[in-house]
């Protein structure tokens, strides 16, 4: 279905949507549990008059929104799905409302095309699929190790029942490792989709930095600026002190603890003596 059609009132939309999802009157009428002149005299126009609960029924054979069928809006897309149609527990579904999940990262993920991949190897992990193979195939192989083993204990007969042992895998192995790097691609191309910021945070930590440094050094003609703990620390705390909503005491700590820190890492004078 497109994603947007022209404007369009609420016979053409249903006379287009038909036409392109190839449904005749008949059809149509069926599937919403009506007579087809009921259709019939609508769409050509001989009555005014379609029930509510007929465009209710139209919208959902056609999975669109009922405002697409009445005209209001050329986007098909629903905006609005009951639990059951998602097919969501209530828990999940008051895990989405409530914000205890990221919304944004579920829609990213469901957007990606290799994420219903995952969805259908989880499923099959789940149900055992592929690891009722894997297990049938293991015992293949361990029952031809003990039928070579059993008919004589020559070193080249070993030596194949050792390579059919080897030949097994772990039933659910196969199942955890494709879920796992399959899932890591999708986290990898929602990442790459999302952006980075730390280019544009490395660039203001740069700059706040170099203009700390400016302020320590004022008035200093020295190549080697000195600039003590103290003055380090109370040009760092200093920029948010006052500022609404900071806790001084708290900020006051903070202070006394990063200068406690700063001087442990800044080195003793040379004292002069030799050990």
């Amino acid at each position: 279905m497109a994603d947007t059609y022209l404007p369009a009132d609420v016979r053409k939309r249903i006379v287009d949507v038909m036409r392109e999802r190839k449904m005749t009157q008949r059809e149509l009428a069926l599937r919403i549990d009506v007579n087809e002149s009921t259709i019939s005299r609508f769409l050509s126009g001989k009555t005014e008059k379609l029930s509510e609960e007929s465009v209710i029924r139209i919208a959902r054979v056609f999975n669109v929104s009922t405002d697409f069928i009445l005209g209001t809006t050329v986007i098909p897309d629903k905006k609005n799905y009951d639990i059951s149609e998602l097919g969501l527990s209530v828990e999940a579904a008051k895990n989405l409302y409530t914000g205890k999940v990221n919304n944004d990262v579920v829609n990213r993920l469901l957007e990606n095309p290799r994420f219903a991949t995952v969805t259908y190897m989880i499923a099959q992990y789940l149900d055992d699929t592929l690891a009722g193979g894997y297990a049938a195939q293991n015992q293949m192989f361990a029952t031809v190790g003990s039928l070579l083993l059993g008919q004589n204990q020559a070193p080249e007969a070993v030596q194949a029942a050792r390579t059919a042992n080897a030949m097994k895998v772990p039933a659910y192995q196969a199942d955890q490792t494709t879920i796992q790097n399959t899932f890591m691609t999708v986290v990898k191309e929602i990442k790459k989709e999302a952006g980075s910021d730390l280019a544009a945070a490395r660039a203001i930590s740069k700059e706040a930095t170099e203009k700390m440094f400016t302020e320590l050094t004022k008035g200093q003609d020295s190549p080697i600026p000195t600039i003590t703990p103290e003055a380090v620390v109370d040009a760092i705390t200093g920029s948010i002190s006052g500022v609404d909503g900071v806790n001084q005491e708290a900020l006051d700590n903070f202070n006394h603890a990063l200068l406690g820190l700063m001087q442990t890492m800044v080195l003793p004078e040379d004292d002069g003596q030799d050990n």
